[in-house]
């Protein structure tokens, strides 16, 4: 009787974990993109690079980069009704290649949702080695208690890719916030720029500006501390800001653009009695865009 018992029960265990397993599988709903509309697209400019795919009306997936800023894995659920709780994405082979293709692994998972939109600040590299490859990506979009299975597929995205990296080849290296004001620190009594930091910045800056075409002016405003006399100050300024001016031209900048003041120990950051005064020996340089461009 005992045994008997025993089994009814290992029975009804299994039924449950089976009814269980199917009650799961079939929460899930997956569809797989047409391999007609499995085409990978790129956008360009001087200021953004994006390679993206959308499936249907149900989501999109994009690789985003934007000057200064490391790339970006995109995920977009365009559909209203519900919100996102969490979603992965995997790579999988085609399911036309060959049993001896293995694409490069990936994994990206995050419950970090803002407006149905995901950005995952993962290193993509692999990402493009698997579209490169011909490979497919699974968006695994969770609901809470269901989830949607999207297969992005893939059918000649070669020079889709190779336009999203020529796009990062002439991306500009500065973005608006690291182009529209910067300051260069000098040493006591020194008139040139030194640095090699600064000089690259400056080379940068010249190549944004040539990028931006809403740019119309650049400021450059000298300063010292208070060292030396009021009139020996102002000429100091005025070296200091012309060497970066001259610099500027060197680097490509038409001359028309520039704009030079020298204010000398006029208006300093902090009162040069105190620690932190070598902050008013420093040149500024400030952008003015035409914003009705």
């Amino acid at each position: 009787m005992g045994n008997i018992f025993l089994k009814v029960r290992v029975f009804t265990f299994f039924c449950i974990v089976i009814f269980t397993i199917n009650k799961v599988t079939a929460a899930e709903q997956s569809f797989i993109q047409n391999y007609e509309q499995g085409f990978w697209s790129a956008k360009e400019t001087s200021f953004f690079c994006s390679l993206e795919q959308t499936f249907d009306s149900y989501a999109k997936l994009e690789i985003v980069s934007v000057p200064a800023e490391p790339q970006k894995l995109v995920f977009n659920w365009l559909l209203s009704d519900k919100k996102i709780t969490d979603i992965q994405i995997l790579s999988r082979k085609a399911d036309w290649q060959s049993s001896r293709v293995s694409p490069p692994q990936l994994n990206f998972f995050s419950a970090d949702i803002n407006n149905n939109t995901v950005t995952f600040d993962a290193n993509v590299s692999t990402l493009l080695r698997v579209i490169k490859q011909g490979g497919w990506l699974d968006s695994v979009i969770g609901f809470g208690d269901e989830q949607v299975r999207l297969t992005f597929t893939n059918t000649n995205s070669n020079l889709a890719i190779d336009q999203y990296q020529h796009c990062l080849t002439d991306l500009s290296p500065l973005s608006w916030q690291q182009a529209r004001d910067y300051e260069i620190y000098f040493e006591t009594g020194k008139r040139i720029v030194e640095k090699v930091a600064d000089l690259a910045f400056l080379k940068d800056l010249v190549r944004y500006i040539s990028l931006d075409t809403k740019v119309t002016k650049v400021m450059i405003d000298g300063h010292t501390d208070n060292v030396g006399s009021p009139l020996a100050n102002r000429l100091l300024s005025k070296e200091r800001a012309d060497d970066i001016a001259s610099r500027l031209v060197e680097f490509g900048l038409p001359k028309n653009m520039l704009e030079v003041r020298a204010h000398g120990q006029r208006y300093p950051v902090v009162e040069n009695s105190k620690v932190g005064r070598e902050s008013n020996r420093r040149v500024l340089i400030r952008l003015f865009r035409d914003t009705t461009k």
